[in-house]
């Protein structure tokens, strides 16, 4: 039975309520990003520089809900959690929670809730600037193309990260049944509950229209990413704001985010053309736009700054920050939520691939464990959000063998592998434990799990079924 059938719907559309209230009451507090960011809502809309003040609040409060740290544990720490990657200091602590997915504990609930929270304010951002950007005149062609395109993109985006939490597993949906409302107003009415196919259909369609809106109009088709990540203007643009494009939701942004939820939807062939379209990209000089970070790009000692740990040039999408100290965030805390992992769990994923640069220089010990330096005590750092090498795996996990073996000697010779041939029988297992080596600390192992359906989850004790991989509402929400 699904997990979703024990919750009041009804009660349910109160959160929707919530969040506007929240956005309406306090639009100032969202608007706050930087001093220059504080004007009234009612003025905020009446010129340009209020648009793009409006989309940098709405960068910030997506850069805040996915990698800041809510009781100590950001979003893209806390899913990884679910799936056993770092040790639990003491007993029952909230990461200990989180791995034994006791979802109903107040402080694991607490937590859930406050993502929920965040991912819905999000969305009640973008829905502010949709709900001005048709209706003014000022605002040039392109202007209104790339902020109307870059807010329905984040607007899909956080109902994706919605859906694939909350919702049911890929292959359990259950049809006609109401998961989650898909918000596309800004309003204080309750907002009603999707079945399934419909909030998927909402969710393509805004990826649609954001697609067709930044193919004409985005820098990057014109731009290399070396030549729009200056401070300086553009040729045929009139503001620093079109530069930068990586940190933003743009046209490859999209273009993956689609190869992203094709793949969780079961549409093999979108995933695949989608996936396709960003690694092929091309500058005008017949370059590749994004590709594949190698051993030389990653600095393994802990003290240097503007390095390139995580691998800007596969950030399809990703975001920026001026100081982003992971020691001070993730690993120094009092509450013992840091995110270490034994040394043991490396040997497990790269134990028959001993030259892959990856287990050396991403991890460095700590304490009598090993910890990331991904996003480690950096200036200057680049987030990612969706890099090139799942787009890569997408094709090694979807074409036909022999091509997908094409794709995947490519993807290994860069990571230091040595030559590895998929076969039908292992090609699921290889292509998860690519994961694993790939996107630790980047939100999205226990997602991979949940798609492929992973009954024994690496690391994890416990089976892994829908109990495991839903999860449910917040009790809040549920006892409105």
């Amino acid at each position: 039975m699904c997990i979703l059938k024990k919750i009041g719907m009804n009660k349910l559309k109160y959160i929707i309520i919530a969040v506007v209230m929240m956005v309406v009451s306090s639009c100032n507090d969202w608007l706050t990003i930087k001093p220059k960011d504080k004007v009234e809502k009612t003025k905020l809309y009446e010129t340009e520089d209020g648009f793009w003040q409006a989309l940098n609040g709405l960068y910030d409060k997506l850069r805040g809900s996915m990698y800041y740290h809510t009781y100590n544990i950001p979003w893209m720490a806390t899913s990884d959690r679910l799936v056993g990657v770092w040790e639990d200091k003491g007993e029952l602590t909230l990461s200990g929670r989180l791995e034994a997915h006791m979802y109903n504990e107040t402080n694991v609930d607490g937590l859930m809730e406050i993502h929920f929270l965040n991912f819905y304010q999000v969305i009640a951002h973008a829905n502010t600037i949709l709900a001005y950007v048709d209706n003014v005149s000022f605002l040039s062609s392109q202007a209104h193309a790339l902020i109307k395109g870059e807010a329905l993109a984040i607007r899909a985006f956080m109902h994706f990260e919605l859906i694939r939490t909350w919702g049911p597993m890929p292959n359990s949906v259950e049809d006609g049944y109401a998961y989650l409302p898909y918000v596309r107003d800004v309003s204080r009415n309750a907002h009603d509950y999707s079945n399934y196919a419909d909030y998927m259909n909402m969710l393509l369609a805004d990826l649609t229209e954001a697609e067709n809106l930044l193919a004409e109009y985005d820098p990057i088709l014109t731009y290399s990413n070396a030549e729009l990540n200056v401070n300086s203007l553009l040729g045929g643009y009139d503001r620093l704001d079109y530069n930068y494009r990586q940190h933003h939701m743009n046209y490859y942004g999209v273009c993956a985010l689609r190869a992203r939820v094709a793949l969780w939807m079961g549409d093999v062939q979108n995933a695949i053309t989608y996936a396709r379209t960003v690694i092929n990209a091309t500058n005008e000089d017949g370059t590749k736009k994004f590709t594949l970070g190698v051993s030389d790009d990653v600095t393994t000692a802990g003290s240097e700054d503007n390095n390139n740990n995580s691998l800007p040039t596969e950030h399809v999408f990703g975001t920026y920050v001026e100081d982003f100290n992971w020691d001070e965030l993730f690993a120094s805390n009092t509450q013992g939520e840091h995110l270490y992992m034994s040394a043991s769990k490396l040997t497990d994923i790269y134990s028959y691939n001993s030259n892959d640069w990856r287990a050396e220089k991403w991890y460095v010990p700590f304490e009598d464990y090993v910890t990331t330096v991904k996003f480690r005590h950096r200036i200057n750092f680049w987030l990612p959000f969706i890099r090139l090498s799942e787009m890569y795996l997408i094709l090694a996990e979807e074409l036909p063998i022999s091509e997908a073996n094409v794709v995947y000697q490519e993807f290994c010779s860069l990571k230091g592998l040595p030559t590895v041939q998929l076969t039908e029988n292992e090609r699921q297992i290889e292509i998860l434990m690519e994961y694993y080596k790939e996107f630790i600390a980047e939100g999205q192992l226990f997602f991979v799990n949940k798609r492929m359906g992973i009954r024994k989850v690496l690391w994890l004790d416990e089976d892994m079924a829908e109990q495991q991989y839903v999860l449910p509402l917040p009790d809040r929400e549920t006892n409105f």
